[in-house]
């Protein structure tokens, strides 16, 4: 069970219960115009059901819940990848909360527990470069682009595939330990404004 606590925040293990919470924040995700850039999310309740329940038994996939009202606002994960000591960063945050600087908050959290406490060795992640928000969430956390390339990761609805320039990012835990000095030396907190 994994549990992570922040100024504002809690990231949390799901429950089977949040579905209907996870499902008010896939749909205008997915409806948005970066979802079709994006792996694509069942959107029935059925299929919603059961991804939380799969989020549910495993400890990558994280609710991001506010403190005070305990609502779900958003969702991060840390995927480990082929690579021992490698975690891929993912995130996605329920437009009715944007501008809180939540997405910052909670990234920076979950990417400081992979280091501190799983002994993590780099955070990996991407996003297509059309999606603006989302490289500006990536370069405020410290991740710098490390390829370019352009890809599909699915259709339109006439079958053709979206073909979109995207960047990789990559985080090492030598530059996060620089950063984290860095920001201390600065008095900086640990949130801004942003997604």
């Amino acid at each position: 069970m994994r549990e992570i606590r922040t100024a504002r925040l809690i990231l949390r293990n799901f429950a089977t219960a949040d579905w209907n919470s996870l499902k008010k924040m896939i749909v205008p995700y997915m409806s948005s115009a970066y979802g079709k850039y994006d792996s694509q999310w069942p959107m029935d309740d059925e299929g919603i059901q059961g991804v939380c329940e799969w989020f549910s038994k495993g400890d990558d996939y994280l609710a991001v819940c506010e403190k005070e009202s305990g609502v779900l606002v958003g969702m991060v994960c840390m995927n480990p990848a082929d690579r021992e000591g490698v975690y891929n960063l993912g995130y996605i945050f329920s437009p009715d909360h944007y501008g809180r600087g939540y997405a910052y908050e909670s990234c920076m959290a979950y990417i400081s527990y992979v280091f501190e406490e799983l002994g993590a060795k780099e955070v990996i992640t991407g996003t297509a470069a059309a999606n603006i928000p989302s490289c500006r969430l990536l370069e405020r956390l410290g991740l710098p682009i490390v390829k370019e390339s352009t890809g599909s990761f699915c259709n339109d609805e006439h079958g053709n595939p979206i073909t979109f320039k995207s960047y990789e990012y990559k985080l090492t835990c030598d530059s996060w330990s620089e950063m984290i000095k860095l920001h201390s030396l600065r008095g900086e907190r640990g949130t801004e404004n942003g997604i």
